[in-house]
């Protein structure tokens, strides 16, 4: 059986946005355990989501993410979805900057794992009118408008970075996935699309 490994932020970790405190979806609603029955017998699913997770800093910060990653082999991919709270952190989401930082992620991932590489864009940043009372959005519509384009246009980056480092590509960004209330989290509903798209790319590798 082949193995895959999923590093990620909130999304990955199977927020739950309903909770503030951190909450978590149910294993059974999370996308990690819909895939993984979904590729039983053939994929083995495993994960390390983190809520405000963001791309390590190239360096020592990027080191330290791929010397953990080692310790998850033997694996036959890794997987990376990161990006949205990068964006999230700037008073101007910049998706070249964001990008900028996955690209030195993904080649130093190239070198030190002995696995092949799948890079997600993650979902669109998608704010509604009650997810503008959230603490991590700062109330503009210009600043709103700002991250429905920049994550939209991070997808394009993204794409451009898996041809370039020789990695597979996986666009969240265009499934038709239903968010949360605060237009940033998978709903329960979202977690299944999620999974079945998804599924759709690991049977492709």
């Amino acid at each position: 059986m082949k193995k895959v490994f999923f590093y990620g932020d909130s999304n990955t970790y199977g927020y739950d946005p309903s909770f503030y405190t951190g909450g978590r979806y149910p294993r059974k609603e999370r996308w990690t355990t819909i895939l993984a029955k979904s590729l039983d017998g053939v994929w083995e699913v495993a994960e390390d989501g983190m809520p405000g997770r963001m791309i390590p800093g190239a360096g020592r910060g990027t080191s330290m993410v791929l010397d953990s990653l080692r310790g998850e082999m033997p694996m036959d991919l890794f997987a990376f979805m990161l990006g949205t709270n990068d964006l999230l952190s700037m008073r101007h989401p910049d998706a070249s900057a964001v990008a900028a930082k996955m690209d030195n992620l993904i080649s130093g991932a190239g070198k030190a794992l002995s696995a092949e590489i799948l890079l997600i864009a993650p979902p669109q940043i998608r704010f509604t009118d009650p997810s503008c009372t959230e603490p991590f959005v700062q109330g503009t519509e210009m600043y709103e408008q700002e991250c429905l384009e920049q994550s939209a246009l991070l997808a394009r980056y993204y794409r451009e970075i898996a041809a370039r480092r020789g990695a597979y590509y996986a666009d969240a960004s265009s499934w038709d996935l239903k968010l949360a209330f605060d237009g940033v989290h998978l709903s329960v509903e979202g977690n299944i699309v999620f999974a079945a798209e998804l599924a759709k790319v690991i049977r492709r590798i």
